[in-house]
């Protein structure tokens, strides 16, 4: 899943915030922090209470505008109910198999959503975790702060309604 989230404090701040964030006492984020705004943070969880799952977030820190913005990536798994519509795909498909006379394709087939399991149900936790701790230490939002989305609508408006202006005034030109 890819992600930009706003922040309204510096890329040196944020940076500073990760790593201070990477060297508490709790021991459940693990990752770097680079000057340039670069990080990755990585937390594992277990699935079924015994396979532990890694996932890693990698993001850049940029100043954009006046605004500090956060974009990155994170696997993001899958939610229970795709989970359970794609077990539910092989197994009828590995029935198919079977029944058709391909018992081992089959058989393979149809136990695929075990192991596949943990995967998806790993990145989907841990992809949230990591998510809301990005969010929580850099104080960062998904959307844009209300004074710059006021602005920026402004702006917009202003620009289209100066295309409108320029384009009925080109109408009306001749060229020889």
């Amino acid at each position: 899943m890819r992600f930009v989230y706003y922040s309204e404090k510096t890329v040196s701040q944020c940076m500073l915030a990760l790593n201070e964030r990477l060297h508490t006492k709790s021991g459940r984020l693990e990752g770097w922090v680079e000057k340039s705004g670069r990080f990755s943070l990585a937390t594992t969880s277990p699935v079924f209470k015994r396979f532990p799952r890694s996932t890693r977030l990698n993001a850049r820190v940029e100043r954009e505008d006046g605004l500090t913005v956060i974009r990155g990536y994170v696997p993001d798994g899958a939610d229970p109910r795709s989970r359970v519509i794609i077990y539910a795909v092989l197994v009828v498909i590995g029935l198919a198999l079977i029944v058709s006379g391909n018992l081992l394709p089959g058989l393979i087939v149809a136990l695929v959503p075990l192991p596949l399991n943990i995967p998806l149900e790993g990145d989907y936790i841990n992809s949230q975790k990591l998510s809301d701790e990005v969010q929580r230490t850099l104080k960062a939002k998904a959307t844009l702060p209300a004074a710059l989305r006021k602005e920026r609508d402004t702006r917009k408006a202003a620009k289209e309604s100066a295309a409108k202006r320029s384009g009925s005034k080109a109408d009306f030109r001749t060229y020889r």
